[in-house]
């Protein structure tokens, strides 16, 4: 039930003369009734938003005399709003009255308790009545708003109008709601807000909540409401004065635009739910990279996804894909259930595992191998690979690191025999050369290159081809290349020999050197090496 301040009581309708003895802090409370206490106590007739009235004597009269600890705790318990007392009071009245945040007023002798009472009941009831008016006035704008099927922009033009303030919508976290109009420089209680926001409680009440932030240094205030979905709030609708002045017209234009604004996400929600269940989910098209980055940053704004902070993607993926991709699922969300801000989403690819980077030391790769080790023993599965992707922010750093993770998955499973993690920042230059690994042109240069030399090793029985990569892992060193090859030096010089015959090149000119390195790395990503039955290449990324 709507009231009216306790502050504007005290400055329109209170007698002259009446003072403030304690609990000034709470003189915004806003008062619904006026009630004269006859008998205490009066546990019954005393309702949330009541101004008590009573007279001094009122507590001696009881037998044995009420304490008014006990009264001002009976009247915290219902929520009134205050206490207006005729007579003198006691000094000790105040400070219990501070401590508990509850005014107490002293009015002046001589009054009728009753005709005040009356007075103040009529004038609750007026300014209710003219603000009933007010409030049907501004609901019926903002429907218009609404049913005009502009959305947002439409609901905010209409609280411009309405107020003659400039207004903007914000996220939970302050940052200005996309394709809406820009806050001004530096908005007034912008840290402020973001911190009440998230101390407001579920609420059922069907008005949103609505605070007051500033002033700043320029005296300039925000007024601001909070935009309820599933009674959580997920921004703030906000109006600026640069008075420093809010009229009690501004409060319900700005709680009418937070609720307008609450139905019309609300229904853009139940649209993209049923659109999601058709086309996949949100999270599978912001990866996948479906989704304009405005509008996947405005959906995760009322979807309550965590796309905006830095995130990595790691895509896990047995032998029998199909046949697992629920289990995997399952299983990931499980074992990660304890972490509110990941995700666990199915794709195409495999189990994409959305999750902030980890603190400290750890690194990706250590953690998503640990995941994967659980995931394996928890599944009984003898082979599972997992690739992981980059750290970025937003909905394009998302679908990055999607696909930097189904690379580095490709090639555990193409070179690693898919049974362990990848990070794609350990892929060196195969992350140039993978995606290309159908081009014509990367088989061409490697069959101009080492050719010859593999068309000689398996003619031959001959190992020239592993004898020049130990050669290269030993950064050409003769010694160390023998005694990794458990071969006589003048065996490896042979070796070395017939290498630089059969392929023409110099293994002391850079230039050949970087060629046939470049042709090693080929090698194992081309796809008449890898595509074989129960694995790849051993060689490593």
């Amino acid at each position: 039930m709507r009231g009216v301040p306790l502050k504007e009581l005290l400055e329109s309708i209170l007698p002259p003369g009446t003072r403030v003895v304690g609990g000034g802090s709470g003189l915004d409370h806003e008062v619904t009734w006026a009630t004269l206490l006859r008998t205490i106590p009066a546990r019954t007739a005393i309702q949330r938003g009541d101004l008590l009235l009573f007279s001094i004597d009122l507590l001696a009269m009881r037998e044995p005399p009420l304490s008014f600890s006990a009264l001002l705790e009976l009247a915290l318990e219902r929520e009134a709003a205050g206490l207006a007392v005729v007579g003198p009071i006691p000094e000790a009245w105040g400070p219990l009255a501070d401590e508990a945040g509850l005014p107490l007023l002293s009015l002046p002798e001589g009054i009728s308790l009753a005709d005040l009472a009356n007075q103040i009941a009529r004038f609750i009831t007026a300014r209710r009545e003219a603000l009933y008016e007010i409030e049907r006035e501004l609901q019926r704008r903002f429907q218009q708003a609404i049913l005009a099927g502009e959305g947002l922009p439409a609901i905010l033009r209409a609280l411009m109008e309405v107020t003659g303030k400039h207004a903007w919508m914000e996220d939970a976290q302050g940052t200005p709601w996309p394709d809406l109009p820009s806050p001004p420089e530096a908005p007034p209680g912008q840290a402020e807000r973001r911190a009440w926001l998230r101390r407001l409680p579920l609420r059922g009440e069907a008005e949103p909540p609505v605070a007051l932030f500033g002033p700043d240094a320029d005296g300039r205030v925000c007024l601001a409401g909070a935009v309820l979905l599933d009674r959580r709030p997920v921004g703030a609708v906000c109006l600026l004065s640069p008075s420093g002045k809010i009229a009690e017209r501004d409060r319900f234009a700005v709680a009418q635009a937070a609720a307008a604004c609450a139905l019309v996400l609300t229904r853009e929600r139940s649209l993209w739910s049923a659109e999601a269940r058709l086309r996949g989910e949100f999270l599978a098209q912001v990866l996948r990279g479906e989704l304009p980055e405005a509008e996947a940053r405005r959906r995760a704004r009322i979807l309550n996804e965590p796309i905006e902070e830095p995130m990595a993607v790691a895509v896990f993926r047995a032998p029998d894909g199909e046949g697992e991709v629920e289990r995997l699922t399952d299983a990931i969300r499980r074992l990660t259930a304890r972490f509110p801000r990941c995700r666990v989403q199915p794709m195409a690819e495999g189990v994409a595992f959305v999750f902030p980077p980890p603190a400290g030391e750890a690194d990706l790769e250590a953690v998503v191998e640990g995941l994967r080790v659980e995931l394996a023993r928890a599944l009984g599965l003898n082979r599972l690979a997992a690739g992981v992707g980059g750290v970025y922010a937003g909905p394009s750093g998302l679908a990055r690191s999607f696909r930097e993770a189904v690379q580095s998955l490709q090639m555990v499973e193409a070179l690693l025999g898919g049974a362990r993690t990848l990070a794609y920042q350990r892929l060196d230059v195969y992350r140039l050369l993978y995606p290309l690994r159908e081009s014509e042109v990367l088989e061409e240069f490697y069959d101009q290159v080492l050719g010859p030399l593999e068309r000689y090793d398996r003619e031959h029985r001959a190992e020239l081809i592993p004898t020049l990569e130990a050669f290269f892992a030993c950064d050409g060193n003769l010694q160390r290349t023998a005694e990794r090859l458990f071969l006589h030096r003048n065996s490896l010089a042979y070796r070395l020999r017939r290498i630089q015959e059969i392929t023409g090149m110099d293994l002391r000119r850079w230039e050949d050197c970087f060629r046939l390195q470049l042709a090693l790395k080929i090698r194992p990503i081309l796809r008449r090496f890898y595509e074989r039955p129960g694995g790849g290449s051993s060689s490593g990324a």
